[in-house]
């Protein structure tokens, strides 16, 4: 958090499901890239009352930086360089201004290639 914006009122706390939902919400931005989801796992935990983004990761080491790894699926004939790179920057810049948490680094792990 950046010092100007630190006031003594209390605390603020940002679950991670908040930050993988700001996530997918940047990465459905993108042309050409679909979030790649588990649809039994997340239909299970939907039935079970629970909500579970199983393409976005959001991880929290010890000295309180948090990680994301998005999984996606990317349009046959797009550079996945590229796109890699647009996913990374939208991810952070979304999740810097809407939580303002300043993300270590945020993995893309491309899980397939969708035609048509």
């Amino acid at each position: 958090m950046r010092p100007e914006n630190k006031v003594n009122l209390g605390v603020i706390q940002v679950h991670k499901r908040v930050i993988a939902d700001i996530c997918t919400a940047a990465i459905m931005e993108i042309e050409g890239v679909a979030m790649a989801r588990h649809v039994l796992l997340e239909d299970i935990f939907g039935l079970l009352g629970k909500h579970k983004n199983s393409a976005v990761e959001v991880r929290m080491d010890a000295n309180g930086q948090v990680s994301v790894v998005v999984k996606v699926l990317v349009r046959y004939g797009i550079n996945l360089a590229e796109v890699s790179r647009r996913i990374q920057d939208a991810v952070m810049t979304a999740v810097e201004k809407m939580a303002d948490i300043n993300l270590r680094d945020v993995d893309v792990s491309i899980q397939g290639i969708e035609r048509g």
